[in-house]
């Protein structure tokens, strides 16, 4: 919960509004191509789920974000990972003013680009 100076209400903002924001900052880094996510009730529905594969967890005014992802054969995995947490980090802070402290990613695997496999 964000509190002001100006005491007018409290403003609340949702985990998932959080995890939105971080999955969309996520597809703007080169080299990762997906979220990666288990299986949710919403696949079953045929919802698209933007932001599976995202968990938050909002203490006060700071916010710990995970993130699990897929990245391009070939990346550097460490400055694709590196880039990824700040991009996530300045998103999340400038749209909600939410501090975040951690930004944990988690390569769940390596996708090979489709030229690539239809050169073999």
């Amino acid at each position: 919960m964000i509190k002001g100076e100006d005491k007018l209400g409290d403003i609340k903002i949702n985990n998932e509004v959080v995890s939105t924001i971080a999955a969309l900052a996520a597809v703007e880094v080169p080299g990762i191509l997906s979220i990666s996510g288990g299986f949710s009730f919403k696949d079953m529905l045929g919802i698209k789920d933007v932001d599976k594969g995202v968990t938050v967890q909002i203490t006060d005014t700071r916010a710990v974000i995970s993130i699990e992802v897929n990245v391009e054969y070939g990346t550097n995995i460490y400055d694709a990972s590196h880039k990824l947490q700040k991009k996530i980090k300045d998103q999340v802070e400038q749209m909600t003013g939410l501090e975040v402290t951690e930004v944990n990613v988690i390569i769940r695997g390596v996708i090979i680009p489709s030229d690539i496999k239809n050169q073999e």
